[in-house]
């Protein structure tokens, strides 16, 4: 289980048993905040319910909880994608209940994330954001990325692509 302390937060491997609970909307006994799970993280959780066995809750680069660590409270969802491809670049997502937005925790995830990275040997990391999300960009500036175009995604339309080398 992957587990990456920060300043401020821990960021912890998301368990096949947390995934269950965010998909059914179990808080009993959770030290969730009360907008958390956010659409991205019923997403992610849903996938690594699909995979089944195949989820593997001892891979280093994979999805992680973020939790405040003063208060014990979880407030948001980050973590890679896939495994490093050919290339050796990695995509990172990250997002955060609203009522975490605004102290600089998704900052402090993703320059965490960029250092797994790194530690796992990936050259590139790479961010896709909404265009009009500019606090998100505003993350990726301030940890070092630069915007490297864009794509077209089926259901999300049109993404804007980071990169950090």
């Amino acid at each position: 289980m992957t587990l990456v302390v920060t300043e401020r937060l821990t960021l912890t491997t998301l368990t096949v048993a947390e995934a269950a609970a965010i998909v059914a909307g179990d808080r009993a006994g959770r030290p969730w905040v009360d907008d958390y799970p956010t659409e991205g993280d019923l997403v992610v959780a849903g996938i690594v319910g699909e995979a089944g066995p195949a989820y593997d809750e001892d891979a280093p680069l994979g999805p992680m909880q973020v939790t405040v660590t003063d208060s014990g409270r979880i407030v948001g969802g980050v973590g890679f994608l896939s495994a490093p491809e050919t290339d050796g670049s990695v995509e990172i997502g990250y997002g955060l209940a609203p009522s975490a937005q605004g102290h600089g925790y998704a900052t402090e995830a993703v320059q965490a994330l960029v250092a797994l990275a790194r530690a796992q040997g990936a050259a590139t990391v790479v961010a896709m954001t909404d265009p009009g999300n500019a606090a998100s960009h505003r993350v990726l500036e301030r940890c070092g990325f630069v915007r490297d175009g864009e794509i077209e995604s089926g259901d999300d339309g049109v993404l804007w692509r980071w990169r950090r080398s």
